[in-house]
């Protein structure tokens, strides 16, 4: 069976890219999509209607698909945690944005393919660890450029959003993906679109 897992974090927020995204990779793998669950919540939280009710569905055998990681969380233990509970019970999670993840656990003949689950596991392990490093890093390397304005005497804005954009400008300056950037910072991705279209806009970026 397979099951498709959506989630966006307002009510606001629409469902529409991740649902074609899903639908494009089962006409491109042959597969027919048996039934779709959806969260309009943060993934902060484990506690998710939809989250749950897939969880009472799947069973060994079962592929999740979802089109990033961050859609199933934003807690890094959580989802290596989430990922064991998958893991443990033999079902097979997609991840379409990420190459590596994208790959079954399954092989030709339906039967789990052991180096291919643990290669999954160890990359979603060094993505999070990864991630959390560079956070660390970012965030350091963020106050110690403040205080060092703060010492010049430059007058800063709000400083929740000043070192928002301070992080996520970083990371956009190395190449990564506006995704990765949201994983990496724990925060949405329509955050990080604004905030690069603002720094865009006062020309501190280039227009994509």
């Amino acid at each position: 069976m397979y099951y498709g897992y959506v989630r966006v974090s307002t009510d606001k927020q629409e469902f529409d890219r991740q649902y074609k995204a899903i639908n494009d990779w089962c006409n491109e793998n042959n597969v027919v999509l048996d039934k779709q669950f959806e969260d309009k919540i943060t993934g902060k939280t484990w506690n998710r209607k939809g989250y749950n009710e897939l969880k009472e569905f799947v069973k060994s055998g079962d592929t999740v698909i979802i089109k990033e990681l961050d859609r199933l969380g934003r807690d890094w233990d959580g989802i290596k945690e989430e990922w064991k509970w998958f893991s443990d019970n033999d079902i097979n999670v997609i991840v379409i944005d990420m190459p590596l993840l994208a790959k079954s656990i399954y092989d030709g003949d339906g039967k789990v393919d052991l180096n291919m689950k643990f290669i999954k596991s160890i990359v979603l392990e060094t993505l999070c660890y990864v991630s959390e490093t560079e956070r660390v890093k970012i965030s350091k390397r963020t106050s110690e450029a403040l205080q060092a304005k703060k010492a010049q005497g430059i007058k800063l804005g709000k400083p929740i959003n000043t070192e928002k954009e301070y992080d996520i400008k970083s990371l956009y300056l190395k190449g990564k993906s506006k995704s990765e950037i949201a994983f990496i910072l724990d925060t949405s991705r329509a955050q990080v679109n604004r905030v690069i279209k603002r720094l865009q806009d006062r020309g501190e970026l280039q227009t994509d």
